[in-house]
């Protein structure tokens, strides 16, 4: 009887739905792989990691009252965003375990669904064959796997913002039997995505608002009022929170908005670049190519610069897919007839126009960084779409052979740039670089491991069992807090600064440094001992003068960073008397 089952199973996949699905599923194993292939050895664990792993670790260990009311402040000012990714955070800890790889895996996981979820979103313009083609880019682009390999805030915006559009484009579905279910869905993911990074704050809501008023839903005032409850829930903590503070994080915000807003003078030639910064950006996303990619303020950027015409041709090139998708996209919307694929060029073009206008605000005099298109991710691929789609694959032979042809080709430059990547990580505790990114995972790549920091923290506890005195360190600031939260796990306690004038004999001083600067150096220290660990340099200090023996106050000390969170409001305070 089994045998006559796997016969009928193996008949379905014999017929073209069943060998569509085997490529679907086949490309999204491929996605998976890249994304979770040596997660935990290879994860980054910086400042940013450190401090948002030990706002949810006490949540973890001693139960969900301690997590916040508030979430990740937004550009390193007073402001905060709601507490939504902690939470997210703070279940996938209690699944897969309070170490930074298990705080790490709500990421992982809501990336690896994102594959099938640009999938099913794609089919609701593109045929079938654009959709996989779509999806192989989306599974193996750098730029998406990259971010899709750490804890941060932002990296789980694809997925949410795809989401809130799929469902959002559902509840409005004229074939959909139960739209008002899709449009609470959309609704609640909406109000989540808003507490996820400062960019999405502003610009998802109001794409959803804009496209309900534009298609005026009439649902039954029952799911308005359902809708309000939701995003009053979502919200409560954030509200909770500014009631006991007397609306202290509401100024912050308010505050931080003005200060981004560009005001209301037109700048033509802001408008040119930011222009710019798309079209660089979405061919970063599709290709994998950081030729075109800066980190640099709006006024520096334009052809007027000498290192803005550095490779040119590409960035003419990406200019020109940039404008003819635009082009394209606008042209498809006035010709389409169908309301279902209609609605999916509205949202596209309010996508687009609002991502657009924030690129804008945040350029004109602010920094911008790769991170901040996490929320227009989907949407680069989406415009690469509509010029494939002109090709189409699935009416003609040649036009299919030529679609193939280019999404290998373009894959294949990826999945060329993952290997580069996977290699410096594997390499990481041998490889010594002149350039670390300590910002932004782009673009450079060099990047400094868990598993190289574990090695390091190891080598510490080594000099540390070896006489029981203190550790007093000296490191680069952006590891400072994870070295400390791994020699913590280890016995190995904060109890003072590295202080340089006041050394004791019975002490452990190291320091850490990059290995291409030039090592530590101090009249008060002869170094004992280097040792270097790829990026990083551990050098093992002996002071010269001591003004003692032992240091007189030898209590455990609480680090900065762990002070400054000790301040934030939890569920547990807000109900203490």
């Amino acid at each position: 009887m089994w045998i006559q089952k796997i016969k009928t199973l193996l008949g379905k996949f014999n017929t073209q739905n069943g060998r569509i699905l085997i490529i679907v599923g086949a490309i999204i194993c491929v996605g998976i792989f890249f994304r979770a292939y040596n997660f935990s050895q290879w994860l980054h664990f910086e400042i940013d990691q450190v401090y948002d792993f030990d706002i949810v670790e006490p949540a973890v260990s001693n139960g969900i009252e301690n997590l916040p009311l508030l979430g990740p402040n937004v550009g390193g000012g007073m402001a905060r965003l709601g507490p939504a990714f902690y939470y997210i955070e703070y279940l996938g800890a209690k699944v897969f375990g309070n170490t930074p790889n298990g705080h790490a895996m709500s990421v992982l996981i809501l990336s690896i669904l994102s594959l099938p979820l640009f999938y099913v979103f794609c089919k609701r313009y593109f045929s079938t064959y654009e959709s996989i083609g779509l999806l192989a880019i989306f599974s193996s682009s750098l730029y998406l796997v990259m971010y899709s390999r750490f804890s941060w805030s932002p990296n789980i915006l694809p997925f949410l913002v795809l989401l809130s559009f799929y469902s959002l484009l559902r509840s409005f579905s004229k074939k959909e039997k139960h739209p008002a279910r899709w449009f609470l869905v959309s609704v609640a993911t909406v109000t989540v995505t808003s507490q996820i990074h400062f960019n999405s704050l502003f610009v998802v809501p109001l794409i959803a608002v804009l496209f309900t008023i534009i298609k005026r839903p009439r649902f039954n005032w029952k799911i308005w009022l359902a809708a309000i409850g939701i995003i009053f829930l979502i919200y409560s903590p954030v509200i909770l929170n500014d009631i006991k503070t007397h609306g202290e994080n509401l100024g912050y915000l308010t505050k931080k908005f003005k200060k981004t807003s560009p005001g209301n003078a037109f700048k033509f030639n802001a408008i040119i670049q930011t222009a710019e910064y798309n079209a660089y950006e979405y061919f970063f996303i599709n290709t994998g190519n950081d030729q075109v990619n800066m980190i640099t303020k709006l006024k520096d950027k334009g052809f007027s610069c000498a290192p803005c015409r550095e490779n040119l041709s590409v960035k003419i090139f990406a200019l020109i897919i940039f404008l003819s998708a635009l082009i394209l996209i606008i042209i498809n919307f006035f010709k389409e007839k169908d309301s279902e694929r209609k609605n999916f060029l509205l949202l596209v073009i309010l996508w687009f126009l609002v991502s657009f206008y924030l690129v804008y605000s945040i350029a004109d005099g602010y920094k911008m960084y790769p991170r901040f298109f996490l929320l227009m991710a989907p949407l680069a691929i989406l415009f690469y779409g509509f010029i494939l789609r002109t090709l189409s694959p699935e009416k003609n032979k040649m036009g299919l052979l030529i679609f193939v042809i280019l999404i290998t080709v373009i894959v294949f430059f990826n999945i060329q740039k993952i290997n580069t990547v996977f290699l410096q990580l594997r390499n990481d505790p041998q490889t010594i670089t002149d350039k670390i990114e300590t910002e932004d995972i782009f673009p450079d790549t060099n990047r400094i491991t868990l598993e190289n920091q574990q090695n390091i923290a190891d080598y510490i506890q080594s000099k540390f069992q070896t006489s029981g005195y203190p550790v007093y360190l000296n490191i680069v600031s952006e590891y400072a807090p994870s070295f400390w939260y791994l020699l913590e796990k280890r016995g190995i306690h904060y109890f003072d600064d590295f202080d340089k004038n006041h050394l004791y004999l019975e002490g452990n001083y190291l320091a850490i440094t990059y290995s291409h600067d030039l090592a530590f150096g101090n009249s008060n220290f002869e170094e004992k001992e280097s040792t270097v660990f790829g990026k990083l340099r551990v050098q093992y200090l002996q002071p010269v003068q001591t003004v003692g023996i032992k240091r007189p106050d030898s209590e455990i000390k609480v680090r900065y960073d762990l002070a400054v969170m000790s301040e934030l409001l939890t569920w547990k305070k807000l109900f203490m008397k």
